[in-house]
């Protein structure tokens, strides 16, 4: 993964996303009810990610099943009755990691960290078979200056210097027409692509050292990673042959942890850190740590009750397996760029909410400080519909929330349901343009419950 965070995504036609804008802080909750859109934000994150690594109808297979089918083309595009969206656009703007190194292990740097990414695509048919034709893509340089007024959430010097830097005024990706993109030059000549005809995106199709921002772009949303955490995979060994970092499954964690006792500098701080963290979920529990068995060539994860003895990790609830690989991610240096989980409240009790809503806030950069080892550029984003979590996060982090509804607009004569998505009032994202959220419109989640935000005075004394 690279350092870089996404921080704002524009997103039109796709899916009941007409058009969304919603900008992104080191943490950011989306919420709302069952249908209103989340999921669809998250996968219009996945599907940039995708184009990163595969040709643009392998994107679209790969996208979420649904009844045991892949997506088709058409259905990605907003559709109610009368009005189908003429064409997919995705807007993205991110601060990315500067220094970059390609496939082939060769390095270089990119012009500036502030980049805004646009791609977009239209229905095409070819012998019957519909696919999603390229019509646009660029990619722009950020102007340093515009980059610190509007990155959004609230920020310090040091920060800003340590990620918003170089300099460039020219874009290095452009469409001038319908037909052909131009890859401009960067130390060297440009390109031409015929942009109908491309099976690949140009960021994902030309990310190398040969064209640096280009590749840096390509890193940034290639870090973008949707945990899709899965019981079976959290309770199995790691074999010394796998790799020794969590995939989006959970897949690796014993290895991972293992991996991180090894480099630490203070004997012990890892699984005491990792014990620490979990005692505050469950009180039972002391001590944890990684059983090496060279016979079986496996590393194992352990931990030990109050009672003295070792039990196999796989014994422990499926959200307390969970919480811990979301701590041991707090934990990695490797772990970085964008983080999405869905639904963070699976299997942890309500009481235990405000414990874990604390520990996605600390697995993100701390902007407060400059970005380094310690604090590495990386951010979270979870949907949720939990009342417990709303209730929580509007309560004592508000400029953390994104509420997303469905609303009824008229295009063309058509008239439909789409996503609408709101910030709460006073907060960075309202202040920059967002719309702004009406307390009442989160009455209610349950009958008769209404989620409160703090007022204007608890606010500003932080109270």
């Amino acid at each position: 993964m690279g350092d870089a965070v996404l921080t704002r995504l524009r997103v039109q036609g796709f899916k009941n996303l007409l058009d969304v804008d919603v900008r992104f802080g080191p943490f950011t909750c989306v919420a709302g009810l069952n249908g209103a859109g989340k999921s669809n934000l998250f996968d219009a994150i996945r599907f940039l990610n995708l184009l990163t690594k595969h040709p643009i109808m392998q994107a679209v297979q790969l996208l979420r099943e649904t009844k045991g089918r892949s997506p088709e083309p058409r259905s990605l595009f907003t559709e109610f009755e009368g009005y189908l969206a003429s064409e997919l656009r995705f807007t993205a703007e991110m601060i990315v990691d500067q220094h970059v190194q390609d496939d082939f292990g060769v390095a270089d740097d990119a012009a500036i960290s502030t980049l805004r990414y646009e791609v977009a695509f239209r229905l095409a048919s070819d012998d019957g078979f519909e696919r999603l034709a390229l019509i646009y893509e660029s990619l722009t340089p950020i102007a340093l200056g515009k980059a610190r007024r509007t990155i959004g959430f609230p920020t310090s010097r040091d920060f800003r210097e340590s990620t918003i830097l170089g300099r460039r005024v020219v874009a290095f990706v452009s469409t001038p027409s319908g037909t052909e993109i131009t890859v401009h030059q960067e130390g060297h000549g440009g390109r031409k692509v015929p942009a109908p005809k491309s099976q690949l995106t140009v960021i994902g199709g030309m990310a190398s050292s040969d064209f640096p921002s280009i590749l840096a772009a390509n890193r940034e949303m290639a870090s973008w990673q949707t945990l899709l955490l899965e019981p079976s995979a959290m309770r199995s060994p790691s074999f010394y042959t796998d790799p020794r970092t969590i995939d989006s499954r959970g897949t690796n964690l014993p290895g991972t942890i293992h991996r991180l006792q090894k480099q630490e500098q203070q004997p012990g701080k890892v699984y005491a850190e990792l014990a620490n963290q979990l005692s505050q979920l469950i009180e039972d529990i002391e001590e944890l740590r990684v059983r090496d068995d060279p016979k079986t060539e496996s590393l194992t994860l352990e931990v030990r009750a109050r009672n003295g003895v070792f039990h196999p990790a796989r014994s422990l609830s499926d959200g307390t397996l969970r919480f811990l690989v979301l701590a041991t991610l707090s934990l990695d240096p490797e772990a970085k760029g964008m983080i999405c989980l869905e639904e963070p409240e699976n299997g942890i009790h309500p009481e235990r909410i405000p414990t874990i809503i604390t520990l996605l806030r600390e697995i993100a950069v701390d902007p407060d400080y400059k970005v380094d080892p310690d604090n590495p550029l990386r951010q979270v984003v979870v949907n949720t519909h939990s009342p417990s979590v709303v209730q929580e996060i509007a309560k004592r982090h508000p400029g953390d929330l994104v509420y997303m509804d469905e609303e009824y607009v008229l295009v063309n004569g058509a008239k439909g349901r789409v996503a609408a998505a709101f910030a709460p009032a006073s907060t960075w994202r309202e202040k920059l343009g967002s719309r702004c959220l009406a307390p009442g419109r989160l009455l209610p989640y349950r009958p008769g419950e209404q989620l409160l935000f703090p007022s204007a005075t608890e606010m500003h004394t932080g109270t």
